[in-house]
């Protein structure tokens, strides 16, 4: 072609001859329009970066998918180990602040507020229903059974045998403090109702002298307690109108033991009463 001669255009039939020939052909060798190039890019280039693209979609969603479960797998481990972190961490503490125990696997801690409402309080007062509540927080969890090898970790050298409940094997009969104390709690309630319990007979009957010494006992029972426990939580004060004196906040703070899961634990281990509810 000479210098300077303009190219002639390119008819829509040739167009159409080129793609033809394009499509039927394997070599780019004729190919020298450049609306065949772009034909060219229509046809293949542009195809590559949508399949590579669909390619890395499915990648992602798939890798997304296995990342997803991972950190729910992770998170699930976490959990289970801090559980099992913080059991063992209670468990050490209980055995190492408290006399032994069977009961010291279920203890467990929970933060609490005092709640010093006598009102419609179903543990204040007299009556059955009244009699039935402390029952079920005291009386009716019995005393309890430990093996024979348990009895020399208590530092004591005797104890009165028994069977197991379900098991059979000879063992030693126990109580646990709490329920003592409890107990010495509800006495200490049913001397102040003497009008109601008196006539019931119970503590009662074997008169006024054997009731002032189970009183007395219990009292010391409970101060011993009292002090060996000896609560570190602070209550605050507040001011009545008209009351130069200052009345303490009792509905405060506490960390306390579950009472609920040691008294699942007697329950389970108990091997009933010794006496008859007077």
């Amino acid at each position: 072609m000479p210098i300077g001669q303009d190219y002639e255009p390119v008819s829509t039939s040739d167009l159409e001859s080129s793609r033809i020939s394009y499509d039927s052909s394997s070599t780019l060798a004729d190919l020298n329009d450049l609306d065949d190039l772009d034909f060219l890019a229509e046809k293949s280039f542009l195809r590559r970066p949508a399949s590579c693209l669909g390619s890395l979609s499915t990648a992602l969603r798939t890798n997304c998918t296995w990342l997803i479960h991972s950190i729910l797998l992770l998170t699930s481990f976490t959990l289970f180990v801090l559980s099992w972190a913080l059991q063992s961490s209670t468990v050490r503490h209980v055995q190492q602040y408290s006399a032994w125990s069977p009961a010291a696997g279920v203890v467990r801690y929970d933060a609490i507020r005092y709640n010093v409402t006598t009102k419609s309080n179903k543990f204040v007062g007299a009556g059955p229903e009244v009699d039935q509540a402390w029952r079920g927080i005291s009386y009716d969890m019995g005393d309890q059974w430990v093996p024979k090898s348990a009895l020399p970790k208590l530092d004591e050298s005797s104890s009165l045998l028994v069977n197991h409940p379900r098991t059979g094997e000879e063992g030693y009969r126990v109580g646990m403090e709490v329920f003592h104390q409890l107990h010495c709690i509800n006495l200490l309630r049913r001397v102040t109702y003497k009008e109601y319990y008196e006539p019931l007979g119970g503590e009662f009957a074997k008169g006024p002298e054997a009731l002032q010494k189970h009183t007395d006992h219990c009292l010391e029972i409970l101060r011993l307690n009292t002090q060996c426990n000896a609560d570190i939580g602070l209550f605050t004060f507040y001011l009545v109108e008209g009351d130069p004196l200052a009345w303490p906040q009792l509905n405060s703070r506490h960390v306390c033991r579950n009472f609920e899961g040691v008294r699942q634990w007697a329950l389970e281990n108990s091997v009933g009463n010794m006496e008859l509810l007077g």
